[in-house]
């Protein structure tokens, strides 16, 4: 069939005397119904049909400029989210890498307990240190010293956060554990100072592995005392709190059949329960001139700073 032009639009196809126009630059097609072509499929009523396929037209152009818009919207939609969905994972990967490049900064500056006791090593290379302070797990070991005249003074600290050395705001913690090295003129002078409490009798009381203590009560106290070697040691408990100290000297007994204590001219280690800071365990003894005095809250964790400075 031949193609036919009428105002704009081309002929495409003739079906059950029906015509189909379709706008070139359009998306919509027409039909024009039986009745509007003679048999020859001429068109006829052309100012009629002429104004109809301009009032089609126009809607034409609009319902497709409608389309147009919504693809262009969604298009943009689709655009924006894309960009937005980039932007964000741009921003999410920037953020991780600023958080990985923080911990990397954090960890290099982060000193373990071993670390801390290193640089007291160096900061004090002619000094007998302890190579081991107990505390608790997950904890970072701080640490301030202060050197005068024949001696030596160190305080421990547990915290949540590694400090410098002998930081300013350390002064506002508690420590768990301190160390004292102090050398005398005199050997005597030394002995004196360990203040050694020898075990002189009392109830009789079975510590384990053939150690044999003795029991006696004064101004509402229990001290057991036994000795070991040249160490004397004494657990005292307070009466009113009900502390009994046997318990706590089996503890002792047992540790030191496994563990080994520097061999001292005289030594004292006293635990009194009726204490809970620092100062609750000390062990103390003289080598020559010098005497080395350690404390720790915990009694078994004191015995282990002095086991770990006979390494």
């Amino acid at each position: 069939m031949a193609e036919r032009r009428l105002a704009g639009f081309t002929k495409l196809d003739f079906e059950r005397n029906q015509l189909v126009f379709k706008d070139k630059q359009s998306c919509l097609s027409f039909y024009f119904g039986k009745g509007m072509l003679n048999k020859k499929g001429e068109i006829i009523m052309k100012k009629e049909i002429g104004l109809l396929v301009t009032v089609l037209a126009i809607g034409a152009l609009a319902g497709c400029d409608t389309k147009n818009n919504t693809d262009t919207s969604e298009s943009t939609h689709s655009s924006t989210h894309t960009s937005t969905t980039i932007s964000s994972e741009s921003s999410s990967s920037s953020s991780e890498a600023t958080s990985s490049s923080a911990a990397q900064t954090e960890s290099s500056e982060t000193v373990t307990q071993a670390g801390t006791l290193d640089q007291l090593s160096a900061a004090f290379p002619q000094d007998r240190l302890p190579s081991e302070v107990p505390m608790t797990e997950q904890k970072t070991l701080n640490a301030a010293t202060h050197q005068g005249t024949n001696q030596l003074s160190i305080l421990y600290y547990q915290l949540n956060d590694q400090r410098k050395l002998d930081d300013s705001s350390l002064n506002n913690e508690t420590p768990i554990a301190s160390y004292q090295k102090v050398t005398y003129e005199e050997k005597n002078q030394a002995a004196e100072a360990v203040h050694a409490t020898p075990d002189d009798g009392g109830q009789a009381v079975d510590l384990g592995h053939a150690i044999t203590g003795h029991m006696q009560g004064a101004a509402g106290s229990s001290y057991l005392s036994w000795q070991e070697g040249n160490w004397n040691l004494t657990v005292r408990a307070v009466n009113q709190e009900n502390q009994d100290p046997v318990p706590v000297a089996k503890k002792i007994v047992a540790y030191l059949e496994e563990a080994m204590l520097p061999a001292p001219d005289l030594g004292q280690i006293t635990v009194d329960m009726g204490k809970s800071d620092y100062t609750a365990t000390t062990v103390s003894w003289q080598d020559g001139k010098i005497t080395y005095t350690l404390q720790h809250q915990d009694p078994l964790s004191a015995l282990k700073m002095a086991v770990s400075m006979n390494q």
